[in-house]
């Protein structure tokens, strides 16, 4: 046990005897939490290893300490997960690690037990292929954006909201990307606008805005500065935007609410644990595998009751010699690039093939995955339905209002953070210039 790290929380793998059980808790050190996993449903579930197990965890209770169990081979770590964060007093910033250490033994007896255990582990906390990648690309956006908007909130009154769930029964959800598909479900929309929660992603708010479609909630988390070519538009100021605090600043210039989602970036999770520890506020972080917007609105609609969902738009493939529908922001951005030899379909060409590949082909699979799972359905497979029932709006929006704590306090909790996800030397020279 003293080989284990202390910037992160341990998970064990490899139970067996106990004996690692008691090492720890007999000599805990400077661990005040840890996860024993015994990947054997058999030898967790005897009587004999259960009775062990509460007499260790009641020992450890007395000593302060947290000793959680888990089992087989892919254990609920979401539910873990919640449990970890809701104990008081703990930095959020040690929660964004976890680390994996294998008992010799079962090394050396179930070697590929442990590499297949080993894979589950990595595919839940740790971000590798297209996942690091993402974080290399956009630590430094992430970071500065973060403290530009938050700075943004203090010095400007606007209408902020920071998210906890929506709340309703027997509401259809659509969800409007910007594949060239959503030409063709236009009329079925315009149609049976008042049957639908609309959540527009950025790059579709133009397409929707020409058609006189006004969706409910924009829906924006790329940190990217080509995001705000997608908002250059006489937006309706009521429409709320969903989003974060590491989005596009330019989102946070807008006039329109912003009701701001705990991704689970580690600076949202510090923010999380002051908003508990000062006000007794309650803030969810929502996971997003699939790394897109579909995924996000997934996530943070999944506690209506009753919710159908329903997509247009979303293919990740080139439709009909395009990338993407009318109107986007991509029209914009790429114009100075058009001319009468280079269309504005041959230079977005490289967007969106006729291929899935990488992060499209992951984001496909997540879908295929979820969709027999959470009844998501196509609308353009769904245009002879009817759709007479109208959703209720009432108590649909749970949140809160205030201002996120102080860059002082933002910087005594991400000075510890170890994820490697802050970027820090652009931390520092913000709280250099924020706080002299």
């Amino acid at each position: 046990m003293s080989s284990l790290h202390t910037d992160s929380i341990p998970v064990i793998l490899g139970v067996g005897a106990l004996h690692n059980v008691r090492s720890f808790v007999e000599n805990p050190k400077d661990h005040q939490i840890i996860v024993f996993w015994e990947p054997y449903n058999e030898i967790f579930e005897l009587n004999e290893f259960q009775t062990e197990i509460k007499s260790w965890e009641n020992l450890a209770k007395t000593k302060g300490i947290s000793v959680f169990f888990v089992d087989g081979l892919s254990p609920n770590w979401s539910e873990l997960k919640n449990k970890v964060q809701n104990i008081s007093n703990t930095s959020p910033s040690a929660l964004s690690k976890w680390s994996l250490y294998i008992t010799p033994s079962y090394e050396r007896i179930f070697p590929e037990l442990v590499s297949k255990c080993s894979k589950a582990f990595r595919s839940q906390f740790l971000s590798d292929g297209v996942n690091q990648n993402t974080i290399q690309h956009f630590q430094r956006l992430w970071t500065h954006n973060y403290l530009k908007n938050r700075i943004t909130l203090f010095y400007n009154d606007r209408s902020i909201q920071w998210f906890q769930y929506f709340t309703s029964n027997k509401t259809r959800v659509l969800f409007v990307g910007a594949s060239p598909g959503l030409e063709l479900d236009l009329k079925t929309i315009q149609k049976e606008r008042e049957s639908f929660l609309i959540f527009s992603s950025d790059t579709a708010l133009g397409f929707l805005l020409t058609n006189d479609l006004i969706p409910d909630y924009i829906v924006s988390f790329d940190s990217g500065r080509g995001t705000a070519y997608h908002f250059l538009l006489n937006i309706p100021r009521h429409i709320p935007i969903i989003t974060w605090l590491g989005g596009s600043s330019y989102i946070f210039d807008l006039t329109n609410p912003k009701i701001l989602v705990n991704t689970g970036h580690p600076l949202d999770q510090i923010l999380e644990h002051l908003f508990r520890e000062k006000i007794g506020k309650q803030w969810p972080h929502y996971s997003n595998p699939s790394l897109n917007l579909l995924g996000m609105v997934l996530s943070i609609t999944e506690n209506i009751e009753n919710r159908e969902f329903f997509v247009s738009g979303v293919s990740y493939l080139a439709e009909r010699g395009k990338s993407h529908c009318a109107g986007t922001g991509y029209e914009r951005f790429y114009l100075p690039e058009t001319n009468r030899k280079k269309s504005l379909e041959l230079t977005t060409k490289r967007l969106y093939s006729g291929e899935r590949k990488g992060k499209n082909q992951i984001a496909w699979n997540e879908l295929n995955q979820k969709e027999s799972k959470q009844n998501i359905q196509f609308l353009s497979e769904s245009k002879e339905k009817s759709f007479q029932t109208k959703y209720k709006t009432t108590q649909l929006l749970q949140s809160f209002q205030g201002f996120p704590p102080s860059l002082a306090e933002l910087a005594k909790w991400a000075n510890q953070d170890h994820s490697g996800i802050i970027h820090r030397k652009t931390l520092t020279t913000w709280l250099r210039f924020s706080l002299s």
